[in-house]
Order: C-alpha cells, then structure tokens, then sequence
C-alpha cells in the first residue's frame, strides 16, 4: 500500500483536534457528522495575510464554515465578533470549557438568524 501524503491544512487540522478534543461538536455549536465533517477557518484570510498556524485557525463543520462565510457578507459586525470568539478560544488553547460552549450555542442562534434573514 502506498503512502497516504497529507497537505499543511490536514496536518494542522488534526493539530487542532488534538488540542481541542471536539465532542461531537465545533466551535460554534453544529454537530460533527459523517456528512459534516470539521474544516479549518482562518480568522484571518489567508487572502488578507493570514498564515496557516495553530493561532489563526479555528475548528468548524462544513455547514458552519460555509455559514460564517455568507454571514461575512450579510452581517460583518457578527462575522467580527465571531472571529473574536475565536481568538479567545485560541487564546486558551484547550478544550472548550461550560461557558465557552454556552457562548457557541448563541452565536450559532445569531449566525442562524443572520443566514435567514
């Protein structure tokens, strides 16, 4: 059998699970399935300088990422906030304590408003 080569947004992904150990759950509250599997977000684009690094990345599902991403257009005041979210969560660097999940179910309620508006 082969080698299996990753590239640098898988090896950092898996860096972000083993820190972060999700349960079933990202970062802003969408479950973690088969069909919605966890995804790297840069805080900060890559497009606007943001490097592939543990401190500028953020562990959502597919229907999360691609949500904050249309949200970033829609409402980028919560966009902000969001990606501030993110970087108090990086800042801790482990696990998502009882508030900060608590935190996440709220901004999944304001992103979920913000997308059907």
């Amino acid at each position: 059998m082969g080698k299996i080569y990753k590239n640098e947004n898988q090896l950092l992904l898996q860096e972000l699970i083993k820190i972060y150990q999700p349960i079933g759950f990202d970062w802003l509250n969408y479950q973690i399935t088969k069909n919605n599997i966890l995804t790297l977000h840069h805080v900060i684009k890559a497009a606007d300088g943001g490097l592939l690094r543990i401190d500028n990345s953020a562990l959502l599902t597919k229907k999360s990422h691609r949500g904050l991403h249309i949200c970033e257009h829609k409402d980028f005041i919560l966009y902000s906030e969001i990606n501030d979210f993110f970087r108090e969560i990086i800042s801790l660097g482990s696990p998502l304590d009882d508030y900060l999940v608590k935190e996440s179910k709220e901004y999944k309620k304001a992103l979920t408003k913000t997308l059907y508006k």
